[in-house]
């Protein structure tokens, strides 16, 4: 693709069709050239439908930047139907992690997020584990543990899938292990998919091999290709999620 400047990313980013919108946002993100943190400021206003990619970009490069400049742009966007219902509340929304404000530390998302975890509607815990494993905070460990616990499956395979998040964010997540075990006998293939890439994490694969006996059919079957390296994958938040797995 060749070299790229701050101002080249951003325009291949605005072509929102491009193969190479990953490297795109990739490059902005870890670009150290001088001024680039201005130039993406300075294109917010007028970015339209990349408006939350670019956020989540400063906040990729920042997190302990002052979250206003998404916060303001997330309600100026949801203005009218949207906001109403939303009831003006970012954080029970998915788009708390498409501007990247899961990512902001100073917008405090554990804080906010995770009374929602144990919330009686299924789809507000769906919604905050899911948020809760964006954040890269240890803080959310235990509320994304006790969903492994969940009595709704896609609850549960949701917080197999945060677990994964979180580690890859270099979060210790050695607490999730008996709830992750406990999960690979569940009835729910997409629940035991989940669990058991989780296990395959280097802290847990010892585990994952010595559940293998007491399982049933279908569900030794999954952790057979979990050990050989074939896992499910976690569908991205975002279109740069891609390009931050390592």
């Amino acid at each position: 693709m060749g070299e790229l400047s701050g101002d080249g990313a951003l325009a291949g980013i605005r072509d929102w069709g491009t193969p190479d919108l990953g490297a795109h946002i990739r490059h902005l993100i870890d670009s150290d050239e001088p001024g680039v943190e201005d130039i993406i400021l300075g294109t917010l206003d007028e970015a339209g439908p990349v408006r939350p990619v670019l956020c989540r970009v400063l906040a990729e490069r920042d997190p302990d930047r002052d979250p206003k400049f998404a916060l303001d742009h997330f309600y100026e966007e949801t203005d009218g139907p949207v906001r109403r219902w939303l009831g003006q509340e970012v954080y029970r929304s998915p788009w708390v992690w498409l501007y990247g404000i899961t990512r902001l530390r100073h917008a405090r998302p554990v804080d906010r997020i995770a009374p929602d975890v144990t919330h009686f509607l299924g789809t507000r815990r769906h919604i905050a584990v899911r948020a809760l494993g964006d954040t890269a905070d240890p803080q959310a460990v235990p509320h994304v543990v006790g969903r492994l616990r969940d009595s709704r499956w896609w609850v549960r395979t949701e917080a197999a899938a945060a677990v994964r998040r979180l580690a890859r964010s270099g979060v210790a997540v050695d607490r999730a292990g008996d709830a992750l075990v406990r999960c690979l006998q569940h009835d729910r293939q997409e629940v035991v998919e989940q669990a058991a890439a989780a296990l395959t994490l280097p802290l847990f694969r010892e585990r994952l091999l010595w559940s293998r006996a007491t399982l049933m059919p279908l569900a030794g079957a999954v952790v057979d290709n979990a050990l050989d390296g074939v896992v499910a994958p976690l569908a991205p938040l975002w279109p740069g999620e891609a390009t931050m797995a390592g």
